[in-house]
């Protein structure tokens, strides 16, 4: 006879047994949810003790014993630490914890605006089809040089090496990398020792396409780069080399990863067995067996780093964004393979804007396996974006509280609530980005649980604000504000009923009336009757006056979308689409150095920047 299972509290284990969600509807565990994190959770539970969370300075009634600080020194504690960071306690009962050591407030920006940036479509004469971090720093300047004081731009991952190449940056191959195809390679050490003429000729020419070819920009960057390693490989410069090596195997593992993607394809379960793991022997050998590619990846790197850092130095202060995951295929699943859930994937449940629900396509980390290994993969994510940049978005900051597991292949109604050690994780936060002295944002739009955005005020952490019209008033100060996001429609794709035609044209469903209602409000905020047809003069008075509105809101950083300044009709994304529509592949109509010099993006920044 079957003995019976043992009864599990799922709950205790950070699984919220059940919801309602967003139609009213009470939804309680699938079986087979709930059998599935009960054996995963019974076992990564004992994998660590729980973190202590400390302020420096503060009595805390678990530090008694022995402390190992982060420098390697230790001392006897009795409440209280004295320091930031991340320390271990030996705890006079023989348990060892590690203590995060984080002061209780985010820094802070001071009040001022800026602008959002795709910077794939922030193209300009130089660019070899795709937006550059040459095109970056110009950009900082420009802004900066007329008041503004932020650039949030689109994610910078690194991306999978492979044909076709991957078109959004919000599912990367690493999170803590960088993507290579918005290198300048003319900029790059070394670039002046051989020719790109004939390349850079070819890279102009696809900015005549509005339509970005990634493809085409990967084998024309991929050479140059090529041909400069080819250049310089012999004598490597003294900074790339000591940064190689302060990188250590973080950064070598990820360019073994990419030989062996350029090798076997871009998803690692695909691979030859003896590679499935980055600790297997075959894949030190084969390491050692392509050392001059894996170190050509390294450099590549290197001038990614090098080339981010001068933008991020020209002016305003450039605000990088978080995606909120990688793909199952990635050189991130691949080396935290071992702390992830590979069988779930994270999504959303149903809701008005999705009522199929979502999937995303990220695999989760496992909540209790990521405490053990000393939350090491955020870390490093959060220590890497704010090595050069002055601030954090964390996109779907939720991802901090809790993520909806969705078992791979099964029903989105079947998905579970998963809750994460937030504490620990806002600690980590407060302590990079104490030591780098950058503000993070959160994006919290749509459905958010209780609580968390008190708790994101409550430690300094700016909330995300949408909205049209005059609906910005209403903005609490402790958030930024903008218009909309690269998943909405701009404000010329309304006025116009371009978005909603682009809509119809794909069969994505959308409220008709709620658009119109949209429409009217733009249009009376600008003083446009409503017998009068858009044109090019229409447009521009109701750009202006929706950011006179923002300008004038309670938000403390206030942002233009470059979209809206230039007047773009489509958006970037369209969620719910892959193919359907040419999600992140839209070029701005013009190069950016032209854009930002025309009359309306020149009155959309005076107008935001005049607060």
């Amino acid at each position: 006879m079957t003995a019976p299972s043992p009864v599990v509290d799922l709950a205790a284990l950070g699984v919220v047994p059940g919801y309602v969600d967003a139609f009213g509807v009470e939804r309680t565990l699938a079986d087979s949810t709930r059998r599935a994190l009960a054996d995963r959770f019974l076992r990564s539970s004992m994998l660590a003790t729980e973190p202590i969370v400390a302020t420096p300075g503060r009595h805390h009634p678990r530090l008694y014993g022995q402390l190992q600080y982060e420098d390697g020194t230790t001392s006897r504690v009795c409440g209280v630490v004295d320091r930031v960071g991340y320390h271990t306690l030996t705890a006079d009962d023989g348990t060892v914890h590690q203590v995060l050591a984080a002061e209780e407030y985010l820094p802070q920006p001071p009040r001022t605006s800026g602008l959002a940036v795709q910077l794939y479509a922030a193209r300009s004469r130089d660019s070899w089809g795709i937006g550059d971090f040459r095109d970056l720093a110009f950009i900082a300047r420009s802004v900066a040089a007329r008041g503004a004081g932020v650039l949030l731009v689109s994610p910078v991952h690194a991306m999978a090496p492979i044909c076709p190449a991957p078109n959004s940056p919000y599912s990367p191959a690493s999170r803590q990398w960088l993507n290579v195809l918005h290198i300048a390679p003319g900029d790059a050490p070394g670039a002046e020792r051989v020719n790109l003429s004939d390349l850079a000729a070819q890279g102009r020419s696809l900015n005549a396409n509005r339509r970005i070819d990634r493809d085409a920009v990967s084998r024309l960057k991929g050479e140059a780069l090529e041909r400069i390693w080819a250049a310089v490989r012999d004598e490597e410069p003294v900074e790339f080399r000591d940064w190689a090596t302060g990188h250590g195997d973080d950064l070598s593992s990820f360019a073994t990863w990419t030989v062996l993607a350029e090798t076997y394809g871009g998803d690692w379960r695909g691979w030859p067995t003896e590679f499935a793991h980055p600790l297997a022997p075959a894949v030190a050998a084969f390491a050692a067996q392509h050392a001059d590619r894996v170190r050509f990846h390294m450099w590549c790197q290197w001038v990614a780093d090098r080339q981010l850092a001068v933008a991020c130095r020209n002016g305003a202060t450039i605000c990088l964004d978080a995606a909120v995951g990688f793909d199952f295929g990635s050189a991130d699943a691949w080396l935290h393979q071992d702390l992830l859930a590979l069988n779930f994937e994270v999504g959303c449940p149903a809701d008005p804007w999705n009522r199929e629900g979502q999937r995303w396509t990220l695999p989760p980390f496992d909540p209790h396996a990521l405490a053990a290994a000393g939350f090491a993969p955020f870390r490093n994510l959060v220590r890497s974006a704010l090595r050069h940049a002055g601030a954090l978005r964390i996109d779907h900051v939720m991802q901090l509280w809790q993520l909806f597991w969705i078992p791979v292949g099964g029903r989105i109604t079947d998905g579970a609530h998963v809750r994460y050690p937030v504490d620990a994780l806002l600690a980590v936060l407060r302590i990079e980005a104490g030591r780098a002295g950058a503000w993070i944002v959160g994006e919290d739009i749509g459905t958010v649980a209780d609580g968390i955005r008190e708790t994101m005020a409550a430690i300094g952490m700016l909330g995300y604000r949408t909205e049209i019209a005059g609906r910005c008033a209403g903005n609490p100060e402790n958030t930024v504000g903008t218009t909309g996001t690269h998943d909405q429609a701009t404000i010329t794709g309304i006025l116009t009923g371009s978005d909603q035609r682009d809509m119809a044209r794909i069969g994505k469903a959308f409220d008709a009336t709620d658009i119109e209602q949209t429409r009217d409000q733009l249009r009376c905020q600008a003083g446009i009757e409503a017998s009068q047809p858009i044109g090019t003069n229409q447009i521009r008075a109701a750009i202006l006056a929706q950011y006179r509105q923002l300008a004038a809101c309670p938000s403390r950083v206030v942002l233009a979308t470059l979209d809206d300044a230039a007047g773009v009709t489509e958006r970037p994304n369209m969620p719910g689409t892959i193919d359907d529509y040419p999600n992140w592949r839209i070029g701005l109509p013009a190069p950016v150095e032209d854009l930002l010099n025309a009359p309306l993006a020149n009155d959309v920044i005076a107008a935001i920047s005049r607060r």
